[in-house]
Order: C-alpha cells, then sequence, then structure tokens
C-alpha cells in the first residue's frame, strides 16, 4: 500500500470511529465511552492494530463523530430496535468518500458491534474495510472531552 494509502485507512478508522452508535435508545447512557476498534482491509494479508479512543456522549448525539478535520461524515439513516442500532453513513474528504453500514448490539455499560465502509480513493483502487468494535462506559464527561460535531441527514 503506499503511504497515501495507509493515510488514508488511519483516515478511515477514524471515521468508522464516527459511526459508532453508544447507547441503547430507551437506556442510554450519557458520558465517556471508550471504544476499541480493529480493523480489516479485505483482500489485504496484514491486519492492522487496533485503535482505542473515547468521546463524551450526550442523548442529542446517538453516533459520536470522530472523523478527522478532512473528513464529512454524515449519517443518512438510522435506526433502533430494543438494544441495537443500525446505520448507514457517508464521509467525503480529500482522499476519497466513504458509503458504509453498521450495527451495535448494547449490555448495560458495554457494546459490540461491526461495520463494514467501501472507500472509493481519488486516483487509487476501490477497497472495502470491515470494522469490529468494543466499547465500554468509563464515567462521566469532563470538560475537556471530545463533543460530536457532525450533522445527521436521516
Amino acid at each position: 500500500m503506499k503511504p497515501t494509502g495507509k493515510r488514508f485507512a488511519g483516515l478511515m478508522c477514524a471515521a468508522v470511529l464516527a459511526s459508532t452508535a453508544t447507547a441503547q435508545a430507551a437506556e442510554r447512557k450519557e458520558g465517556n465511552w471508550e471504544v476499541k476498534v480493529s480493523m480489516e482491509m479485505v483482500g489485504m494479508p496484514m491486519k492492522l492494530p487496533p485503535q482505542t479512543v473515547s468521546q463524551c456522549v450526550t442523548k442529542k448525539d446517538l453516533v459520536p463523530d470522530m472523523s478527522q478535520r478532512e473528513q464529512n461524515c454524515v449519517i443518512k439513516e438510522q435506526k433502533v430496535v430494543g438494544d441495537t442500532v443500525n446505520w448507514k453513513m457517508q464521509c467525503t474528504g480529500k482522499q476519497g468518500t466513504m458509503d458504509g453500514t453498521g450495527r451495535i448490539k448494547y449490555a448495560a455499560d458495554s457494546y459490540e458491534g461491526d461495520m463494514s465502509m467501501n472507500i472509493v480513493q481519488a486516483g487509487g483502487p476501490a477497497m472495502t474495510i470491515k470494522y469490529a468494535m468494543q466499547g465500554k462506559w468509563t464515567g462521566p464527561c469532563s470538560a475537556d472531552s471530545k463533543k460530536a460535531k457532525r450533522s445527521d441527514n436521516y
């Protein structure tokens, strides 16, 4: 993979974290959530190392934003049924576009989920990245917690 591809893959990992829904609809727990994301590029022999991020989640932000400055990620559709959240999203940036779908199933203070992103790089090959996510609630938000800043279109 070319260096630009590695950078783009890192941005894609950040985008998947943007899609990480953090709470159950009726019993959604506000506060800081730590999310561990494992990523696999379909057709590539190597796996990228897991990444862990943290974000403050409020009732208005069902899907938090972890995108980079060069990305604009929008939740196109979101459906909550019981303890499961499904969504469709689209991200655009200088490196290309991504379309994806994701699903997360919640327990009281944790969740597990997956997501698939189809990526079209500007001047590069198309690829699919599959993600596995594990989240855990770590406590109340602090004054310096990262908060969501993207928009929803659903």
